[in-house]
């Protein structure tokens, strides 16, 4: 099959969500039951229309989409849509990163509305056209700033109007742990006892902050691989350096301990990676939107 030389489709993994652009010609799109079933995937797709216009059915009958639009879809519902040539950005998120207190977000399934709306809406799509323009130079730590900023703002979109503000004081107690954590990967005393004394929290309140990525130890020894990672394939500049010296920089007291937990992660040596595993430190697991959406 030909590709149209119009047709464009660029994704960024930003982690906590996935971000892209797209310019396609007429089509149709349907998600249906049978797909729904095979992919087994729990996201929101929040869509900007930039250029085109589209119909969507998400189960409530026709509704038009011209530029300037929002709509929302639950991928977990079936829908079709038929649409002219378009262009828009699109926002991908796991259901588990919006704020429980937002409660079913189900019924906004094929929801289409203004950027305009209100100015959490426009401010929404600001940033989201501001995003397009920068997200592909940005390092690796600006990608994980903007990721919390983007998920914030999205967030603070889909809280109702009069609710409660979904950013909890354990919410930004939360980003602030995970700030510090990549600012002290070198120490070897990086630990829950250090975090419980720097937040002056208790384990029982550390541990449910870390919920979602599992336990706290865990974690720290995930983020210092994944800067392993980067050194290794050349991401992170400087001269190239010994197996051992990369460890302790991660915080591993012996190259043994760095290696096998290294291998374990990634299911290769360390003394094995280049500069040809620049997208596997950049991503860390498979490239393909499918894994992508399913690691988010």
């Amino acid at each position: 099959m030909t590709v149209p030389p119009h047709v464009l489709m660029k994704n960024q993994n930003l982690q906590r969500c996935l971000f892209g652009v797209l310019r396609a010609p007429r089509q149709r799109i349907e998600r249906t039951p049978s797909q729904i079933s095979v992919q087994a995937v729990d996201h929101l797709l929040i869509r900007l229309y930039l250029d085109g216009t589209a119909c969507v059915d998400a189960g409530g009958g026709d509704r038009a989409v011209k530029p300037g639009d929002f709509t929302i879809f639950d991928l977990s519902q079936v829908m079709r849509s038929n649409t002219g040539e378009i262009a828009s950005i699109n926002l991908l998120m796991p259901r588990r990163s919006l704020d429980r207190r937002l409660g079913d977000l189900s019924p906004l399934h094929g929801r289409v509305f203004r950027q305009d709306l209100t100015p959490l809406t426009q401010l929404m799509g600001d940033h989201l056209r501001s995003l397009a323009t920068c997200v592909e130079a940005a390092d690796a730590w600006q990608r994980d700033s903007l990721s919390i900023a983007t998920v914030a703002l999205c967030n603070a979109m889909l809280t109702p109007e009069g609710g409660d503000t979904p950013y909890t004081p354990d919410t930004m107690l939360g980003i602030a742990i995970r700030q510090f954590i990549d600012g002290d990967l070198t120490a070897y005393d990086l630990d829950a006892d250090k975090l419980t004394a720097r937040f002056g929290i208790s384990r029982t309140n550390l541990y449910a902050l870390f919920e979602p990525d599992g336990v706290v130890a865990s974690y720290i020894r995930n983020r210092r691989l994944a800067r392993a990672m980067r050194i290794l394939a050349g991401i992170e500049r400087g001269p190239r350096q010994r197996i051992a010296s990369i460890g302790y920089a991660c915080g591993f007291e012996t190259e043994k301990s760095f290696s096998r937990a290294f291998k374990r992660r990634y299911s290769i040596n360390p003394s094995e990676v280049d500069a040809s595993f620049g997208m596997q430190a950049h991503f860390e697991q498979g490239a393909t939107l499918m894994s992508w959406m399913k690691d988010l």
